[in-house]
């Protein structure tokens, strides 16, 4: 529409817009224009701004070009709604009869595109991107955190463009749903406000912490007692838990423990006085394989225990001691530490003599003087309290001291063939010789004496009950507490008399005794046998007093005499009256001495090799630089042949010595290598046997090589399963010095 100007007149009411339309002056058909309700036509005029009312308006509009014509009022409208104004227009052959308006809308809404999100995300995480919806296109928005309803989590948010952040790390447990207030502003100015909410998502998270529930358990609970309830700290809630031992920092007395479900028990019976507090570390797995670990304390409470034993200072008063003298002080042993005692007399087992005594204080006094020759011991009964009422009771015997002191040992006969023995101290000696032997060639005797309880002979069995001579069990356990004296033997080697053995026996001061002789066999067989009938005792027709405490014993092809002596033991005899193939039979003790000279007498086809090794104890344990061999052991025949420090062999029916070097203080025990000797009895298969039977070959195991024949005095047989037992093969007599 070149130099054609269209003009318009306005005409509001009631927010409604009407306009004519002039095209150079002339007026066009009416048109009817309505804008929104609510909107208004500005213009500016001279700097003054102008707001459409109700009166009429020429208005002065542009061109297509752009021009701006002066018209009517000359004002310049900015029209913020879109509409269009159309008129039937004929100018010219062109005419555009349609003109378009663009109204500024502000944003009508504005999203988060996220409504929930992880808990435990680190803080400044971006939580979602927010977004507006706007009728312009190609807006820009800035987004704000603003005050009014819904803003109550503001402060746990920041926007950083369109990227809205959380502060701080967020917790489903604490704090489950956020509200925030938000405003998006466009590039016009125009903004609209909206109330967010966000939900936190709950994960499942790590146990963070354990606990037992006590941190104490009392000292001398049973077995398996459960100490505590083990349980678990979650954030997150009704998770199961599997606990577990395991290793780490504070596992010292993980053994010592058990867990069963949530319980925790104690493996053993705690003591407070071995071990006063444990130490163990537990795991806590919850249901998705998270865990934590804790290291765990537990106290033992110190209980108060009785006391477990009393003793006297004392085992013997002397007679004649004037009545109420304080004879003896007692004294406890008690667990826990600091008690105090009450000591008093009470009824029970061997409260005989209760009445002859007073307890005061923790002294014993005795009512009365006593008299050996009365009475020569007594037995009380004491009991000792601790200051918790708990308490121990005990048995106590007292001897009375002869004060009609022995210038030389006494041996007597008592009832039937009982002897007693009195020595000059609270020792006596008993020695025994072969006078006379006649042993049968087939038959081997072993002669022996057992303690009797009283000058009647009787003797207790392993249930305690008393059992006279003759009665029902009297052999069995006789035979249980007896000590072999010496063998005889027949077909003796040259140079070698019965009579060269010599037996010395230690016994206490005031001993009843008694003597057996066991024919053609061996104590140690009739007891592993139970077979008690070869059993002879020593009887009143076959026992003759000689005189100067020397008395003669007939056995069937042996007759020895006894007497007590103020000689001392032989060396090497601290423990040689055990049982033949006992722990504590055939064996030297070395004492002081450590130079010995060895007499060796042989009567055998074999060319037997005879040794003696040193044992750290009666069992027979050998010790090589650390390594512990025991009899039977794998390698035991070779250490001990190893560690022999003398070796012996001699021919036959001759006597030959030998020199040998103990160390002091020691134990050694003997061996044979029959027919053979160190170096060749390996490839030559022969066999070795040893005083302690768990050590001779399989065969062997049951059957003696070796025999205790008098003091120091060792018979050996050399041949497989206890050959033909005349224990002649090689005798060897050791003589310290």
């Amino acid at each position: 529409m070149a130099d054609s100007i269209l003009y318009y007149k306005f005409s509001n009411t009631d927010q409604s817009l009407t306009g004519n339309f002039f095209f150079n002056q002339a007026a066009a058909d009416d048109q009817q224009v309505t804008l929104d309700e609510g909107l208004n036509i500005s213009a500016t005029y001279s700097g003054q701004t102008y707001t459409q009312t109700d009166d009429s308006q020429a208005l002065l509009l542009t061109n297509e070009s752009g021009e701006i014509a002066d018209q009517g009022l000359g004002l310049q409208f900015i029209i913020p709604d879109i509409f269009t104004v159309n008129a039937d227009i004929f100018v010219d052959a062109n005419t555009d009869n349609s003109i378009t308006y663009t109204q500024i809308y502000a944003p009508t809404d504005l999203s988060l595109g996220v409504t929930i999100f992880d808990e435990n995300v680190s803080a400044n995480t971006i939580v979602g991107t927010l977004s507006s919806t706007d009728p312009d296109a190609n807006n820009t928005f800035i987004y704000t955190l603003v005050a009014g309803d819904g803003d109550t989590d503001n402060t746990a948010f920041a926007i950083d463009g369109t990227n809205l952040k959380i502060n701080s790390s967020p917790n489903f447990e604490a704090k489950s749903s956020y509200s925030i207030r938000v405003r998006t502003t466009d590039n016009d100015g125009l903004f609209v406000e909206k109330a967010l909410a966000i939900a936190v998502n709950d994960l499942n998270e790590a146990p963070t912490d354990l606990s037992l529930g006590v941190t104490t358990v009392d000292e001398n609970v049973s077995a398996n007692t459960i100490v505590g309830i083990l349980s678990s700290t979650d954030p997150d809630a009704n998770n199961t838990f599997i606990y577990t031992l395991v290793a780490g920092d504070g596992d010292t007395d993980n053994t010592a423990f058990a867990i069963d479900c949530t319980n925790l028990k104690i493996n053993s019976s705690p003591n407070f006085e071995a071990k006063s507090s444990y130490s163990i570390r537990v795991r806590t797995t919850d249901n998705d394989g998270l865990f934590v670990e804790k290291a765990l304390a537990i106290a033992v409470n110190d209980l108060n225990e009785a006391p477990t034993d009393l003793s006297l200072d004392v085992t013997n008063v002397d007679e004649n001691v004037s009545a109420n003298t304080i004879i003896g002080t007692f004294s406890s042993i008690d667990p826990d530490a600091n008690n105090t005692f009450i000591y008093t007399l009470v009824a029970g087992i061997d409260d005989t003599d209760n009445a002859v005594f007073t307890i005061n204080g923790d002294k014993l006094q005795i009512n009365n003087a006593p008299n050996f020759d009365v009475k020569s011991s007594y037995k009380i009964r004491v009991r000792t309290t601790d200051q918790s009422g708990l308490s121990f009771e005990k048995a106590l015997n007292l001897g009375v001291n002869n004060n009609n002191i022995l210038i030389s040992p006494e041996l007597t006969k008592g009832f039937e063939d009982v002897f007693n023995i009195k020595g000059t101290n609270d020792k006596a000696i008993l020695k025994i010789t072969i006078a006379s032997s006649t042993p049968n060639p087939n038959r081997l005797n072993e002669l022996g004496v057992f303690n009797v309880d009283d000058a009647a002979g009787s003797i207790k069995d392993d249930t305690g009950k008393s059992l006279l001579p003759g009665a029902d069990g009297y052999n069995k356990a006789a035979l249980t507490r007896a000590k072999v004296l010496f063998s005889t033997l027949a077909n003796l080697p040259n140079g070698f008399s019965n009579s060269d053995v010599i037996r010395s026996l230690q016994l206490d001061s005031g001993s009843n005794f008694r003597f057996y002789l066991v024919q053609g066999t061996t104590t140690q067989t009739v007891i592993s046998k139970a077979n008690y009938t070869d059993i002879v005792f020593s009887s009143t027709q076959n026992i003759q007093d000689l005189g100067n405490n020397v008395f003669s014993l007939n056995f069937p092809n042996l007759a020895v005499n006894i007497q007590a002596t103020n000689q001392s033991l032989d060396s090497g005899l601290n423990n040689q009256f055990g049982q033949q193939g006992s722990t504590q039979g055939e064996l030297l003790y070395a004492g002081d001495n450590v130079n010995a000279i060895f007499t060796v007498n042989r009567e055998a086809a074999y060319d037997n090799f005879i040794g003696f090794y040193q044992v750290t104890d009666e069992t027979g344990t050998i010790n090589i630089n650390g390594t512990i061999y025991k009899p039977g052991d794998s390698g035991y025949t070779q250490a001990a042949i190893n560690s022999r420090v003398v070796g012996l062999a001699g021919t036959n029916q001759a006597t030959i010595t030998f020199n040998g070097q103990f160390n002091s203080n020691s134990i050694f025990a003997p061996f044979i290598i029959a027919n053979g000797d160190p170096n060749s009895y390996i490839s030559r298969g022969n066999s070795v046997y040893f005083s302690f039977l768990g050590a001779n070959p399989t065969s062997d195991k049951q059957v003696d090589h070796i025999r205790l024949l008098g003091n120091n005095t060792f018979g050996f047989e050399d041949l497989p399963n206890g050959g033909d037992r005349d224990f002649n093969d090689i005798i060897v007599r050791v003589n310290f010095r």
